[in-house]
């Protein structure tokens, strides 16, 4: 039974030798959670000394119920908030500010409303 896992590894690491490119930052799985950690680990690497905190909840007045933010990036006097979409395929903007993405595989379209649009209102 140990001589079948040292072989396992073995196998294992030479596929990574050979196989991997050495990025290991692309390791997103399908759930929105994994892409989440994920870009969290990858902002904190090109960020140095940068916090990253995921999944936080602040109280909002309109609605007097927590509002979920995917990401907030803290480095050095400034935050950034952002938001993880979840988009497969070719995304393209159109004219009138929509996001479409075009899968190849599956040959049809989806049209999703501009994310930005809510938050030009807090700008003006």
């Amino acid at each position: 039974m140990w001589f079948e896992i040292i072989c396992g590894l073995v196998i294992y690491s030479l596929y990574k030798l050979f196989f991997s490119d050495g990025d290991d930052l692309l390791d997103v799985e399908t759930s929105d959670s994994t892409a989440l950690f994920a870009v969290a680990d990858r902002l904190s690497k090109l960020y140095d000394g940068a916090k990253v905190y995921v999944g936080l909840r602040i109280p909002d007045a309109d609605t007097s119920s927590p509002q979920p933010i995917d990401l907030v990036l803290l480095n050095k006097g400034e935050a950034v908030v952002i938001a993880v979409k979840n988009l497969k395929g070719f995304i393209s903007v159109k004219p009138d500010d929509s996001w479409v993405s075009e899968s190849l595989s599956k040959h049809k379209a989806d049209h999703h409303p501009d994310p930005v649009s809510p938050l030009s209102s807090c700008f003006n």
